[in-house]
């Protein structure tokens, strides 16, 4: 499926095939015709139809009088049904339990228009879901969820420096549009090299969210804000940094690896990769007593806790992190009632897969057998 080879309205300045505004702020630049500012009313009128040069003319003429051309208007559109098709359909498939669908139909919009980096995350990943529904468009959707994301970031990275109680809703709603961006984006990839590179990068994003609540001491506040339900009652089913690993677990093959590799690496590496074992095994113990799928929460969890080295080694792409985040992996497999999830395991296990050295690719096997047994059609 993937191959390893390498890896405000503005006005258009008509430099082809994107003009720069366009390009920087993630408008769609298609050099409409004046045939595109009529005005709904008018296009829809008997003059229009009997006579649409003249009464063309005159609407442009009158649009362009009051500072509004014809791009801005497409441009606007576009946003607009982005946002609808989000309140409509995609918010419904991000909220775990129905009770908490009218927060990302209404509250969250809200706070998007007060935050427009949240704003353009919204867009970004509405876009994606398109991309899976409507192929025909499928290029243009995934170029727009890509300027969207960008944007989302810069302004992201730009505006928020620490937490306070009124950017917490913002920060909290971004930081959970970001796994399901990273997961549908990157499973979109042809490219290994820039599947990893994406996963990886947003993984980071993602993570320093976290302190930044812990510091601002406002994650109780959070809680108990509407805010709060959106967060699955799964997530608070371990105490993550204080439980004990079960004995029994899945995961055998992945403890004789640990200690395999307990006489290879320096201690800081293994306890690197004790710790991101262990935070496997709860979560798999976890989801594996659930009456019901996993909530994107809970399978995202994982990657807040997993030490900060471990995150330094998987940046190396290390064949030991490699094969843990494999295992990983199946855990996401689980969770692929959501559509951002569909085929993020078989594209983690072919990252591992390509990276990691032939004398290590053994380690692999189960999460090959799990995977597989899950996409028998794919592998016959």
């Amino acid at each position: 499926m993937w191959s390893s080879s390498a890896l405000s309205h503005l006005t258009c300045d008509e430099q082809k095939p994107f003009c720069s505004n366009c390009e920087k702020y993630g408008s769609s630049c298609e050099y409409p015709r004046l045939r595109s500012a009529v005005a709904p009313e008018v296009a829809l009128s008997p003059t229009a139809l009997d006579t649409p040069s003249s009464t063309q003319s005159s609407v442009v003429g009158r649009l362009h009088n009051d500072g509004i051309g014809s791009q801005e208007l497409l441009a606007d559109i576009a946003h607009m049904r982005l946002l609808h098709h989000f309140t409509t359909v995609t918010a419904k498939t991000l909220a775990h339990e129905p009770e908490a669908a009218d927060i990302f139909i209404s509250y969250i919009p809200k706070i998007a228009f007060e935050n427009p980096f949240v704003l353009h995350a919204i867009l970004s990943l509405t876009a994606l879901h398109l991309s899976r529904s409507e192929s025909a468009q499928r290029a243009d959707y995934l170029l727009r969820a890509r300027r969207h994301h960008q944007i989302a970031l810069t302004q992201f990275r730009s505006e928020v420096k620490d937490i306070s109680e009124t950017n917490l809703p913002a920060v909290l709603i971004f930081n959970a549009f970001l796994f399901p961006y990273t997961c549908a984006m990157s499973a979109s990839s042809t490219d290994l090299e820039d599947a990893f590179e994406s996963i990886f990068s947003n993984l980071l994003v993602t993570r320093m969210v976290g302190p930044l609540i812990q510091a601002s001491g406002r994650y109780d506040y959070m809680r108990q804000s509407e805010l709060g339900r959106i967060m699955p009652k799964d997530v608070h089913s371990v105490t993550w940094d204080k439980a004990k690993a079960p004995d029994e677990t899945e995961l055998v093959q992945l403890r004789k690896f640990a200690d395999v590799i307990h006489h290879i690496y320096h201690p800081e590496i293994n306890e690197a990769y004790r710790e991101a074992i262990r935070l496997l095994e709860l979560l798999f113990d976890a989801t594996g007593r659930l009456s019901k799928p996993p909530s994107d929460s809970l399978l995202r969890i994982w990657i807040h806790f997993v030490p900060s080295r471990f995150v330094e080694l998987l940046s190396e792409r290390q064949p030991g992190a490699l094969i843990i985040f494999a295992h990983y992996g199946v855990i996401l497999g689980k969770g692929r009632q959501y559509w951002f999830l569909d085929g993020i395991d078989e594209l983690i296990l072919a990252i591992a897969d390509a990276f990691v050295p032939t004398e290590w690719k053994n380690w692999l096997d189960w999460p090959k057998e799990q995977i597989r047994a899950c996409y028998p059609m794919a592998h016959e």
